[in-house]
């Protein structure tokens, strides 16, 4: 089992290294804010990914943020993603399944159970990329947002993300992203890998409370949108 997993990650991480930072060196991916995550991870407590979510392709691409580390240690900061298990659940995503916990929407005891899975993953002192809107920003179906300063928007936040903060005190590490809407528009089944797209990192911060209580919860939720739209008004006119 171990010997399997192991192998897989390797042969991921040539893939994802050698296209990905491609892309990078050539200026389809652009990121801003590679201070953000530390070197050295002597205090390392798990890293929750907070991120915007555009299209479906930013869940392979934020692999990149940790690809130094995924060299040197590959079982500990391979990041874990947290996709819709009816998007990601084809065969063209085999390899990297074992790598996913899968949240199958609208199954209310299946998220729960994905959720606490990530609460255990993010407690072995793992990386996992979680979109707190729970969907891509362009699908909301309501007139309800939540709106930054400069007219940034996202989805209200689903709990899940400050859940999970709560329950294990890990680091947070938010993350705006912009273009991937249009290198993978709704609807598409591949991404336009020659569509540039953009990622800007965040400093990381822990939030402190009580999982079990509806301000603590709340509270919570407010500041991991904060943050992230922070980042938009920041980086973007």
């Amino acid at each position: 089992m171990y010997l399997v997993e192991g192998f897989l990650i390797f042969i991921e991480i040539i893939i994802c290294g050698l296209f990905l930072g491609l892309l990078w060196l050539f200026g389809i991916i652009r990121i801003k804010g590679w201070k953000n995550i530390p070197l050295s991870y002597e205090y390392f407590s798990g890293v929750l990914m907070a991120s915007n979510h555009l299209s479906m392709w930013e869940t392979f691409v934020l692999n990149l943020l940790f690809m130094p580390h995924m060299i040197f240690n590959p079982k500990k900061f391979y990041p874990y993603g947290t996709p819709d298990k009816g998007n990601y659940d084809k065969w063209y995503w085999v390899l990297f399944k074992h790598r996913f916990i899968f949240f199958p929407r609208g199954n209310r005891k299946g998220c729960v159970t994905a959720l606490n899975e990530v609460v255990e993953t993010v407690k072995r002192k793992r990386v996992v990329i979680m979109f707190p809107e729970g969907g891509r920003t362009g699908t909301n179906k309501t007139n309800e947002w939540v709106v930054s300063l400069k007219g940034h928007r996202l989805r209200p936040l689903k709990p899940g993300v400050a859940h999970v903060a709560l329950m294990t005190g890990c680091d947070i590490l938010p993350i705006w992203v912009d273009g991937f809407q249009y290198a993978m528009p709704i609807g598409t089944t591949f991404p336009k890998f020659w569509k540039r797209v953009y990622i800007y990192v965040g400093p990381m911060y822990k939030i402190e409370g009580n999982a079990e209580n509806k301000e603590d919860m709340e509270r919570a939720t407010a500041l991991i949108a904060a943050k992230i739209l922070e980042l938009a008004d920041e980086n973007m006119t």
